[in-house]
């Protein structure tokens, strides 16, 4: 391979190239403009205008999302936090595979929903993301720059943020005196001046009859004859990848308009948004050879025969590789951009299939591995030159791929990977924040691009001719292969983790303080990664302690046996602390409970690992310490008639659009009943103390609309029925649907201060004193915001509970209200418990119990 030619990744993911795509890659690579797209998060980008830039125009369009999306709600489960981020982060990786665009970020931390850009940047490190974002530009050298929001309010923080971002970046990228730490031989960026700074005007924010003749515009709904659908039907593809925001779209027929506001410019005004975007290569001097060489390629290209195309796409590759590499010059931006197109439509040309696998989905550093590649060329011949395993072997028995007929060629290896070989885990996520703002811990240039390299891959490299220049090598990721009953075959990356691992239940353990001793038990799955083991597992005391305190009762160390890779056992631990009077302070504030592994006689870092897999991204492990995090916690839990004495408190849960409520409860001893929706009115109810229905229940399960009566009987006989935050929106509009027993409307009133006062409306109401009694405490370390989904209108049979409010705005009422109906009670509650209890807060717990405690108290 030419020293100066980039190493191809693979993407097993994409689609093969049907050849109306290959007609499209093929046009592409005579394009070399560059749209840059930014906004604050997952699913804020418009998909419709990038596939249009991507497809129809074949410009290089990146959409850069500030945030991974961690501080928002899923509708497909119950990840939250970083593992919500990662979902969304492949989420866009989805999307991007479907319209044709390019993915980056930054480090910023989706905090959760901000009413302010002022608090937004605060929180983010405004000069830490505005580097990440000049980073960018540098990289990506755009001829445009195109904002999807306005940094005026009324918007999301985020939003706001993004713009203002922008704005500044746009500025601070060409100047050579801002983050001049970027400008070094090294990493090849220089000052980039983009001509021109656009806003994508948001549709919603028209007016009824408003005159958009002000506005620029483009037309971007399109149809390819080449893909057989319009751009805009491409986009509803690529926007239903975001799943677990439940952006399931539709798509548009017919003309579809954008509209843009100039907001910054280097260059004379013009009504043609794209008007600074020069795409043809005779924007760079010395690049005729490669206009007469792609000239050839077009001309040449049979949809039928593809192959007959390779020699011309060869020789493009060699004027491609002939043009200057220096990166400080723009033109080997594209030179490197069009290279990485090329290859790939060389592989296609060929009808190259080139697959690398291992027998089991894990790999562990140190220990064997076996691994078999797979090569075959359908269309044309080509030449195995090499190949370097994952462990850094190379086999290079050269061995010759005939296309007439095509014949399997397989290599296989042991190999075995250095102790050194890093764990699988996203790398954004290796390691905690440590800092005040809201920012993922890695280096800046690492952190702008989405998931990096494969953690095994193997490089292959192949010749497709017998000049030099025909030379390319290819990174094949590592993957194991099942067949799925149902699916088919179905694939994921190997990885490489630890010979076990030890995951937690729960991150958390609640420990009860009473007058009397009290048990808790602290379970964990253990794993075996690569074949048998045979482990010793410990819990340990508190990390800032050497061992237990000595009126601590704690169980003693478990073994486990494993027989096979992928075998699992359940460890239980119990700590039984003494008796805490009411009046005594809690024995300790918070603390870190470690579960550590000794194989035979050596310990090992254990680790803590969970398995994402929805099915429409591919698999993915997060690793972490394994830890559990001990809060102590004073809950009564109450009496009721429905309940035995003796028996603790059972709770009817209703799923929603998932959460880990009912967990959370079944930990400090309610006795959780999951309920289906469906058949609630033929269901005996009578022995539950209170029925809770989850997060947005109401929007994603429409069978529960139907079961008001059953429930409204339920509250009447002494039941207490809790519903959590639901939304009222176009896609599942509740209108009228009856939820309680009088009549109350949600909108987005929210509080997003999570230190903001709760005021008691009523402070001798029993859901604020019984049975356990709240002060301002319980109100202290709530985490990223109080509620959100008020109520904002209701009627005077329901109570509203607090009052409380964001800096500078009025106070709002709805986040609790109570209504007696019966012998029971009802309660909407608009309070982020889904957040809180599974954090741990010890006051959200209180109130919890208080509210479920309702119903017909003893």
């Amino acid at each position: 391979m030419d020293a100066s030619a980039p190493l191809l990744e693979l993407d097993p993911l994409r689609e093969p190239l049907s050849s109306g795509a290959l007609q499209q890659a093929l046009d592409r690579l005579d394009s070399v403009g560059t749209v840059l797209y930014v906004a604050a998060h997952p699913d804020d980008e418009n998909t419709r205008l990038l596939a249009w830039l991507a497809g129809a125009r074949g410009l290089r369009s990146v959409y850069v999302s500030l945030t991974r999306g961690d501080g928002g709600q899923n509708l497909i489960g119950q990840e939250l936090g970083p593992l919500l981020g990662l979902i969304r982060t492949h989420e866009l990786l989805a999307a991007r595979r479907i319209d044709g665009a390019e993915q980056r970020f930054t480090r910023a931390v989706d905090f959760g929903y901000s009413k302010s850009a002022d608090e937004t940047l605060r929180l983010w490190g405004k000069d830490a993301i505005l580097g990440d974002l000049v980073r960018v530009i540098r990289e990506v050298r755009p001829d445009l720059i195109i904002t999807r929001f306005s940094p005026e309010p009324p918007n999301h923080g985020h939003h706001m943020a993004s713009a203002i971002l922008a704005r500044e970046a746009f500025d601070a990228a060409a100047d050579p005196a801002r983050f001049p730490e970027q400008l070094t031989p090294k990493t090849g960026l220089t000052p980039w001046a983009t001509p021109r700074l656009l806003e994508n005007k948001s549709p919603w924010r028209f007016k009824e009859g408003e005159d958009l003749s002000r506005y620029l515009s483009l037309d971007v709904g399109t149809y390819s004859p080449l893909l057989g659908r319009s751009y805009a039907e491409l986009a509803a593809a690529s926007r239903t990848m975001h799943k677990s925001q439940g952006f399931g779209s539709a798509p548009a027929y017919g003309p579809q308009l954008e509209y843009f506001e100039e907001t910054a410019t280097r260059v004379a005004p013009s009504k043609d948004p794209l008007a600074t975007v020069t795409s043809a290569w005779s924007r760079f001097p010395g690049t005729a050879p490669l206009q007469a060489a792609l000239t050839t390629l077009r001309t040449t290209f049979s949809p039928a025969q593809p192959e007959r195309s390779l020699p011309a796409a060869l020789a493009v590759r060699k004027a491609l590789l002939a043009l200057p590499s220096d990166p400080t010059q723009p033109v080997a931006t594209y030179r490197l951009q069009k290279l990485a197109e090329l290859d790939r439509l060389l592989l296609s040309l060929a009808g190259l299939y080139l697959d690398v696998r291992a027998p089991s989905p894990t790999a562990i550093a140190g220990e064997p591995l076996a691994v078999t590649a797979t090569l075959l060329a359908r269309q044309a011949p080509a030449t195995l030159t090499s190949i370097t395993w994952p462990d850094g072997q190379t086999d290079t028995t050269s061995a010759p791929l005939p296309s007439r007929p095509g014949t399997l060629v397989k290599r296989e290896a042991k190999l075995r990977l250095p102790a050194s070989t890093p764990w699988s885990t996203p790398r954004w996520l290796r390691k905690p924040r440590t800092v005040d703002h809201a920012l993922f811990d890695l280096e800046s240039a690492v952190a702008i691009h989405p998931v990096g390299p494969p953690d095994l891959a193997a490089s292959i490299t192949l010749d497709l001719g017998s000049d030099p220049s025909a030379r390319l090598t290819v990174s094949v990721p590592l993957r194991y292969g099942w067949v799925d009953p149902v699916h088919g075959e179905r694939f994921r990356p190997v990885e490489v983790l630890p010979p076990l691992t030890v995951t937690p239940r729960a991150p958390i353990a609640m420990f009860p303080l009473s007058a009397s001793p009290r048990t808790v038990t602290i379970e964990a799955t253990v794993t075996a990664h690569g074949g048998a083991r045979e482990a010793l597992i410990a819990l340990e005391p508190p990390s800032a302690e050497t061992s237990w305190p000595a009126a601590w009762k704690v169980s003693a160390p478990q073994k486990v046996t494993l027989k096979e890779d992928g075998a699992e056992a359940t460890v239980s631990f119990t700590v039984t602390l003494p008796a805490t009077p009411r009046t005594s302070p809690p024995p300790f504030a918070s603390a870190v409970l470690g579960l550590r592994a000794t194989l035979g006689t050596t310990p090992i870092e254990t680790l803590a690992r969970r398995v994402i897999e929805p099915s429409h991204i591919p698999t993915t492990t997060l690793l972490s310490p394994a830890t559990v995090r001990a809060i102590p916690l004073r809950l009564d839990l109450g009496t009721n008639t429905r309940t035995p004495k003796g028996h603790p408190p059972r709770i009817g849960y209703i799923a929603g659009a998932g959460d880990e409520v009912a967990q959370s409860l079944a930990a400090v001893g309610y006795e959780i009943v999951n309920l289906d929706p469906a058949t609630l009115d033929r269901q005996d109810l009578s022995s539950l103390t209170a029925i809770v229905a989850g997060i947005r229940s109401y929007n994603v399960t429409p069978a529960l609309e139907h079961q008001h009566a059953a429930l409204m009987r339920y509250v009447e006989g002494g039941g207490t029925y809790l519903v959590q935050y639901l939304t009222s929106n176009r896609q599942r509009p509740l209108g009228d649907v009856a939820i309680g027993p009088f009549p109350f409307t949600v909108d987005q009133g929210r509080v997003t201060d999570e230190t903001a006062t709760m005021t008691l409306l009523d402070p001798k109401h029993p859901a604020v004193t019984t049975p356990n009694p709240l002060d301002k405490d319980d109100f202290a370390g709530w985490v990223q915001e109080r509620g959100l989904y008020f109520a904002s209108t209701w009627d005077k049979g329901l109570t509203p509970i607090f009052e409380a409010n964001d800096p500078g705005e009025k106070p709002l009422q709805g986040a609790v209200l109570v209504a007696r109906h019966g012998k029971g009670a009802f309660v909407y509650t608009g309070l982020s418990f889904f957040r809180q209890l599974p954090e741990g807060v010890p006051g959200a717990y209180r109130l919890f119990a208080n509210l479920l405690a309702l119903g017909a108290a003893r």
